[in-house]
């Protein structure tokens, strides 16, 4: 900035540092101390410089050296965490309201057409895999034309014939018979029982339906889910 001061007075007729405070009638030691880069210059002075010496002010303080950066990440890598999974936890609908859900940011999707959305685990049922609280970052397998493959991390939605219904994350495989199933991975026997797809498991004859509808292609373990709910900003990878 000093530098482009003393260049702007000289380019202006004034040879020295004092001469040009004296047209001006600036504080000689103050102007000087700005040309000499020993003192900061204020906005308001950059100003007054910037008019006696026919200048643009944001250019004696090197504003155009500053790289701004973006205001926010890139809306494809922003997910919205709607809701929650969790096994035995049935509801009218799998979806949080507006008020309750938060943004977070992810790396680039290998889908960018496929909608995408996150989620949070609730409970044991995979616990292995995913401590509770964990954030999944999915994609709707219905806007894909993928079928999930052995060992694919899959969210499954059951509905019993009553409406009601339950969120989960489970394994997908399939069996040497054609058979799909959807596994837990948890450390808790009550959870560890296997769930055929298209089929209601034991637990739950009355299950309208049982369907994978996303995959899950990361995840992410805040430390502060309720300052996420809170600030509703995007927090870095």
């Amino acid at each position: 900035m000093a530098d482009r001061l003393r260049k702007a007075r000289i380019a202006a007729g004034y040879d020295s540092a004092s001469a040009a405070a004296r047209a001006y009638g600036w504080n000689a030691p103050a102007y000087t101390h700005h040309e000499n880069g020993t003192r900061g210059i204020t906005v308001e002075a950059a100003k007054r410089y910037a008019r006696a010496f026919r200048v643009n002010p944001g250019w004696l303080l090197a504003l155009d050296k500053v790289e701004v950066a973006p205001a926010e990440a890139s809306r494809e890598r922003i997910v919205e965490v709607t809701g929650s999974v969790a096994a035995g936890v049935w509801r009218e609908t799998t979806e949080w309201p507006q008020s309750d859900r938060f943004e977070i940011v992810v790396g680039p999707s290998p889908f960018p057409n496929a909608r995408r959305f996150g989620l949070r685990v609730d409970g044991h049922s995979m616990d292995q895999v995913f401590a509770p609280g964990t954030l999944l970052d999915c994609l709707s397998i219905f806007d894909l034309g993928i079928e999930p493959a052995s060992g694919d991390l899959v969210i499954v939605e059951r509905q019993r014939a009553d409406g009601m219904r339950e969120l989960t994350v489970k394994e997908f495989q399939r069996d040497d018979d054609g058979r799909t199933w959807l596994l837990p991975r948890s450390t808790k026997p009550e959870f560890q029982a296997p769930i055929e797809v298209g089929f209601p498991d034991t637990n739950h004859e009355d299950d309208g339906y049982v369907q994978v509808i996303a995959f899950v292609i990361g995840s992410y373990q805040p430390h502060a889910s309720r300052l996420l709910r809170m600030a509703k900003n995007p927090i870095p990878e």
